[in-house]
């Protein structure tokens, strides 16, 4: 039966827990309540009740103590302690909210301060980490200037490194002395497409036989192909290049990323000459400041994809969820 549910020891057991909390929280109200009956019962029949005259005709002591207890003068008195008992309880009661309702308030009102303060902080950290990033940025491309001196790039070449996070290649810096080159249309690669999916998978990967794109149609069809891009994408490139040297960035000997020169001018490189030669020479011979430029990418955009996918709690969150008593130790 559902009624064995509600006693004992069972874990549902809780019906004189809820009635003793009911009868704590009402019991002024119930006394001012039953203080109103009383008065309207004593009101009722005081004007026509004589004690005396009822006392001299009673007989026995049970009856005369039952008198004294039970009359209309009695029940005016006790509705009237009864009454004023429950109206002054009632009076602190709601004086003990009203104190609580203030000290509520007050601590909602800090909890907005701090809320608001917790959001200038994120905005603030934000910012600092967004020109953090930025200023990285702005290094690596000044590194890749340096290397496009180095190897006397020209207007028709360009640098690029990307690092590898969740199965995509992101686009990390790149330069080139025509801006055109330099702009950025695109963050995100798919891992196993095209030059950077084979230096990727292979650790070097070069191309000398592509067309150049003075013969689109050629082009087109080449790098088609041969790396299975979209031909209404190759015609979309703003740069179309057919020579490439393309060489992953190992760390500890994983690799981490891929450091890509390319060209649209098809003497650029030829197999076997010596410009391929001092471009894989140079970047073995600076594989692990690259490294470090594709470990320190990573962790200043890392932050940015985890929070992309829901996956970072918030400075705020954290807060409110220590307030609750959350958390894990």
């Amino acid at each position: 039966m559902n009624l064995f549910k509600h006693f004992g020891f069972n874990e549902n057991s809780s019906f004189f827990n809820r009635l003793g909390g009911g009868l704590d929280q009402g019991f002024f109200i119930f006394l001012a309540a039953i203080g109103t009956v009383f008065l309207t019962i004593g009101g009722a029949y005081a004007g026509s009740f004589d004690f005396v005259d009822v006392w001299e005709k009673t007989k026995g002591v049970w009856n005369c103590f039952t008198l004294i207890v039970w009359n209309p003068n009695s029940s005016l008195l006790a509705g009237s302690l009864s009454f004023l008992f429950g109206a002054l309880g009632t009076f602190k009661d709601q004086a003990a909210q009203n104190k609580r309702m203030d000290l509520l308030q007050k601590e909602n009102e800090t909890l907005v301060d701090t809320r608001i303060a917790l959001n200038t902080t994120q905005e603030l950290l934000q910012e600092s980490k967004s020109e953090l990033s930025k200023l990285h940025t702005d290094l690596v491309e000044t590194w890749l200037l340096g290397v496009c001196k180095h190897l006397n790039l020209n207007s028709k070449e360009r640098i690029t490194i990307y690092y590898e996070h969740d199965e995509e290649f992101y686009l990390l810096a790149r330069h080139s002395k025509n801006p055109h080159f330099s702009k950025v249309h695109t963050q995100k690669f798919p891992l196993n497409q095209g030059v950077i999916g084979l230096a990727w998978q292979h650790d070097v990967c070069t191309e000398f036989e592509c067309p150049s794109s003075g013969d689109l149609n050629a082009y087109k069809k080449f790098m088609h192909e041969k790396y299975g891009y979209d031909l209404a994408k190759l015609e979309s490139l703003t740069m179309k290049s057919c020579r490439y040297v393309a060489k992953a960035v190992s760390d500890a000997g994983i690799h981490i990323g891929v450091i890509v020169f390319e060209s649209e001018d098809g003497n650029f490189v030829s197999e076997g000459d010596e410009k391929t030669k001092e471009i894989l020479s140079y970047c073995v011979e600076h594989q692990s400041q690259i490294a470090k430029f594709v470990r320190d990418g990573f962790k200043y955009s890392k932050e940015m994809h985890l929070k992309s996918e829901n996956q970072v709690q918030s400075v705020e969150d954290d807060f409110l969820e220590l307030l609750n008593g959350g958390g894990d130790e």
